[in-house]
C-alpha cells in the first residue's frame, strides 16, 4: 500500500500541475484550448478508470457516479469515526492494527477522491476559459 505521505504529495503535485495548466490555458486560443481540454479529460478518465479498478480489486461497493461514491465515502467516515471513538481503550494489537488499516484505507480513498475532484475542476476551468474566449471573439 502506498504510504499516506506519498499520497498527500501526489495530491499536492496534482493540484500544482492543474494550476499550471490553467494559467497556461488562459494564454491559448482555439485548437490549443481544445487540445488542452481533451488532454485534461483523457488524464481524468485514466485516473477515474484506475480508481474504479482499485475499488473493484478491494471488492468495495462503489458505483460509477459521484453521488453513490460520496455516499459510500460518508458511510466509511462515520464507521471509522465510530470505531475509533468506541475502541480507543482497547489494547489488543490486532484490533489496533485493523483499525489503523481502516483509517489508512479511508485516508487513501479520500485522497483519490480529491485527485478526481481536482481533475474535474481543471476540466471545468479549461472549458470556462474556452467559452469566455469564444464569447469575446463574437464581440
Amino acid at each position: 500500500m502506498t504510504k499516506i505521505s506519498e499520497k498527500v504529495q501526489e495530491l499536492k503535485d496534482h493540484a500544482q500541475h492543474a494550476e499550471q495548466e490553467i494559467v497556461a490555458a488562459q494564454k491559448e486560443t482555439g485548437k490549443k484550448m481544445d487540445a488542452a481540454i481533451n488532454s485534461a479529460k483523457a488524464h481524468a478518465k485514466v485516473r477515474q478508470d484506475n480508481f474504479k479498478a482499485d475499488v473493484a480489486a478491494r471488492k468495495a461497493a462503489a458505483a460509477s457516479d459521484w453521488g453513490t461514491l460520496q455516499a459510500e465515502h460518508n458511510k466509511r467516515i462515520e464507521k471509522i469515526k465510530n470505531t475509533i471513538a468506541t475502541k480507543k481503550d482497547i489494547h489488543d494489537r490486532k484490533v489496533a492494527s485493523r483499525r489503523a488499516d481502516d483509517a489508512e484505507g479511508y485516508a487513501s480513498a479520500s485522497i483519490d477522491y480529491a485527485l478526481m475532484a481536482i481533475d474535474d475542476a481543471e476540466i471545468a476551468t479549461l472549458e470556462a476559459i474556452d467559452a469566455r474566449a469564444y464569447a469575446e471573439s463574437l464581440s
